[in-house]
């Protein structure tokens, strides 16, 4: 009778919640890796013994246990091994890895092939580190009959979106969108930037989880970050904050502080329980598949890149990846996530025409207006001359530049205006001072349209709204040129002509006239 009970034991003992073979008896059998699994594992070899429908008997201590190989188990070690059914996986893989004895492994397993085993107990572990984005497998402990490999990982995700707004024309129809991998801005603009890491499928297999997200502004383009807004799940948290959930708590930590190149900022989860036998001991999964959001702003600077270079905006996400580890320090990374912003330049020359030649002509001065679009034609009093123009447009301005005149296309003649730091929106060239001898010109009203695709610059265009200005694009250097041609005023005739040669004839003619008829005078009184 005591015989029976103890066969009885021994077969309860290695009905185990992890047995996935149900098959024939004693014999050997294989483990099998998928094709669509890139890993090579390692298998440790812990018992042996005889399978028939799911139940292990005969257990002997395997190659890699910490028993005698060869030897019958006790009946201790599998009481305590039946015990561990109750824990969650993450526990009991910790637990089970404790009969697995230091050394070699009984053999490796890789993608499409198959070994062929001694049905028993084993363990199996990624040999190789995880690839990029990747999580490290849990130990897979099971019962083999022939069995296929499945892992227990999952992954972590990250993104980076921005905002492109054409401020001329807020609506939908001016192509302005949220949350996409490229924009473009004026310089001096506020560029609205979104930040997401996604936690694995995972988080329950670990004591302790973290993920880092480190946001990169490319040096010297940006000059500031405008305030930061973090989400953990439903949670807005601030640098240095730590969350009490009861079972575990959420801490923020601050590892660079925002500057105009970017910030880093890591989130940990931390069960409470120290005892690693328990459930209590991981987090909950709950936790599973949290996001974390960081949204802010960076001002595009003066240093700026203009044209297709653009300014790029990178995210680096590191979490923990191997729920072997159970502090969750061993990290995985993301691929990078960059979206890049645009600027623009508009390149005018000032020129005349000298016997129909163009000619680059000094003494201007120009001003740049950016205004809403369909912005109505002056009329009226607005509409009298030139400056009365200008000013109307001024008084539509949302944005304004001004540049110094450099050289243009003939060497030392200061007849150029670079107008760097635009993006797409509707424009007014106004000519501000008009050279001496040359007429003043109408204000030139344009629009600003850009394609980006992805994150490269596909296209520029300038198109004239009213004026006679016509753009050339470059779309590498990102500029949109244009000649402004000014005409000599005109050497009006004069009215005034031989009359006033006349008059001076005629009184000529008088004062002489006069002189004869005094000296006659006084020769008849004498």
């Amino acid at each position: 009778m005591k015989k029976f009970k103890r066969i009885l034991s021994i077969v309860l003992a290695m009905t185990m919640v992890l047995a996935m073979g149900v098959t024939a008896f004693a014999a050997d059998t294989t483990i099998t890796v998928p094709a669509t699994d890139d890993h090579e594992y390692e298998v440790y070899q812990i018992f042996t013994g005889d399978l028939a429908d799911g139940v292990l008997s005969n257990v002997k201590w395997g190659k890699n246990g910490t028993g005698t190989e060869g030897d019958l188990v006790d009946q201790t070690t599998l009481d305590t091994i039946m015990g561990l059914k109750d824990l969650n996986e993450s526990a009991r893989a910790e637990a089970l890895k404790g009969y697995v004895a230091d050394g070699a492994a009984y053999k490796t397993v890789s993608k499409a092939a198959a070994i062929t085993v001694p049905t028993g107990y084993y363990l199996l572990k990624d040999k190789n580190a995880p690839a990029e984005n990747e999580e490290a497998t849990l130990y897979i402990v099971q019962v083999v009959g022939p069995t296929t490999v499945t892992r227990k990982a999952s992954s972590t995700d990250s993104d980076k979106k921005v905002d492109d707004v054409n401020d001329s024309d807020t609506s939908v129809a001016a192509d302005n969108g949220k949350n996409q991998t490229s924009s473009d801005y004026d310089i001096g603009d506020d560029v609205p930037y979104h930040v997401s890491a996604t936690a694995s499928e995972s988080v329950h297999r670990f004591h302790k989880y973290h993920i880092t997200l480190e946001d990169i502004l490319e040096s010297g383009k940006f000059d500031a970050i405008g305030t930061l807004t973090i989400k953990v799940g439903s949670d807005t948290m601030t640098a240095g904050q730590t969350i009490d959930k009861g079972a575990y708590t959420i801490t923020l930590k601050e590892d660079t502080a925002p500057t105009k190149d970017g910030f880093k900022y890591t989130v940990e989860w931390a069960a409470k329980e120290t005892d690693a036998s328990k459930d209590a001991y991981y987090l909950p999964d709950t936790l599973n598949k949290t996001e974390i959001t960081i949204d802010f702003t960076a001002k595009l600077g003066q240093g700026a890149a203009i044209g297709a270079e653009g300014n790029k905006n990178t995210l680096k996400v590191k979490y923990s990846n191997n729920p072997n580890d159970k502090d969750g320090g061993e990290e995985g990374t993301t691929p990078d996530k960059v979206v890049i912003t645009f600027t623009y330049k508009v390149v005018v020359d000032k020129i005349t025409k000298e016997n129909g030649v163009d000619k680059a002509l000094e003494g201007a001065q120009f001003v740049l207006y950016k205004i809403p679009a369909n912005t109505a034609e002056p009329t009226g009093d607005d509409a009298k001359d030139a400056a009365a123009k200008n000013a109307y447009y001024a008084g539509k301005a949302i944005q304004t530049w001004t540049t110094t005149a450099e050289d243009g296309k003939e060497a030392g003649k200061k007849n150029r205006f670079s107008f760097k730091g635009v993006d797409d929106g509707t424009y007014v060239l106004c000519e501000t001072v008009t050279p001496a001898g040359y007429n003043s010109i109408d204000p030139q009203v344009f629009t600003v349209t850009a394609t980006h695709d992805g994150v490269e610059l596909t296209d520029l265009n300038g198109n004239k709204v009213t004026g006679d200005i016509t753009f050339t694009p470059d779309v590498s250097a990102g500029s949109l040129s244009t000649d402004v041609l000014n005409n000599k005023g005109a050497t009006l005739p004069s009215t005034g002509g031989m009359g006033t040669t006349i008059f001076y004839i005629v009184g000529a003619m008088l004062a002489v006239g006069a002189a004869v008829i005094l000296v006659t005078k006084k020769r008849m009184n004498g």
